[in-house]
């Protein structure tokens, strides 16, 4: 079966499709056919540099992605029966970029409603919760305005729709969108105004939400800013006398639950962007690494 194997940290063009064993099936598992896989900023970051995220998976060779969807094709006697032929998000942290793989932890397998098609719950990330989360406790203690870094990525489309139900959010929220990205980002959300750097106006106890993970943008927008905090989920460590805290997604599977059910009633719309080939993978990494973000891109195994 084809996988996609890093090998070295020479970057995208470092990696190689090439064809492994099929996996077999165990007691406890169930071999997933995988359809699609998202492309991740932190894959990418990997190829390139063994400690660029707190995880130590700097063991090569390793099998990248994360998470991704497909079909159950075969159920161990351990595992429930009635998932084979169901659809499923998996999250498979040893490596999703490969024809199948076998899921052995019920707690990253979630069976995918009609309503909801591979390609939406291809896009999820709970990252947004973890902001959300931040935000909500911001607020909380008297935090007036959320500036909102990265707006027109995934993360950020995913984090103001779940802003707009929060029914206790009372801040203002001000969306940071580069001028190349107004026109998308307009079409995503026709009744939500934007901002860039400049335009921001002057504010008080705002924080700023770091989606993009750009110092420069940071500190045009501090300019701004009186009583200024920042909350990353992009860099890790940032030199400023400004409170700062980088935080990160911690596997919540009741997260992805609420998501996928939200997707499913359309409370929530999927960002899907481009979908490229798996045998165009270095294409589709340098594509997300060198466009500016249109949606979730995805890799297709069919």
């Amino acid at each position: 079966m084809q996988t996609v194997l890093q090998t070295n940290f020479n970057g995208i063009d470092g990696l190689e499709l090439t064809q492994i064993d099929k996996p077999t099936l165990t007691a406890n598992g169930v071999i997933v056919e995988m359809d699609l896989v998202p492309i991740s900023p932190t894959d990418i970051k990997r190829e390139s540099n063994p400690n660029a995220t707190q995880e130590a998976l700097a063991q090569l060779p390793r099998t990248i992605g994360y998470s991704g969807t497909g079909t159950v094709v075969a159920v161990g006697e351990n595992r429930d029966q009635a998932l084979r032929n169901r659809r499923v998000l998996v999250m498979h942290p040893t490596g999703s970029y490969s024809d199948y793989l076998v899921s052995e932890n019920p707690d990253w397998l979630f069976p995918l409603p009609d309503a909801v098609d591979n390609k939406s719950a291809t896009t999820l990330t709970a990252t947004p919760y973890v902001l959300l989360d931040a935000i909500m406790n911001a607020t909380a203690h008297g935090t007036d305005n959320i500036v909102i870094t990265g707006a027109n990525s995934v993360i950020g489309q995913y984090l103001l729709q779940l802003l707009a139900h929060e029914a206790d959010f009372k801040a203002k929220v001000w969306p940071i969108v580069s001028p190349s990205s107004a026109t998308y980002f307009e079409q995503q959300f026709p009744n939500q105004a934007h901002n860039t750097s400049t335009t921001l106006p002057q504010l008080n106890r705002a924080v700023i939400v770091d989606i993009a993970g750009s110092t420069a943008l940071i500190e045009a927008l501090l300019t701004h800013i009186a009583q200024p905090t920042i909350v990353s989920i992009a860099l890790m460590h940032y030199q400023t006398t400004v409170p700062f805290q980088f935080v990160h997604e911690e596997f919540n599977a009741e997260q992805y639950r609420a998501l996928i059910q939200q997707l499913a009633t359309k409370q929530l719309t999927a960002p899907v962007g481009r979908i490229f080939p798996v045998t165009e993978i270095k294409h589709a990494q340098h594509f997300v690494q060198e466009t500016h973000s249109r949606g979730r891109v995805l890799v297709s195994f069919h």
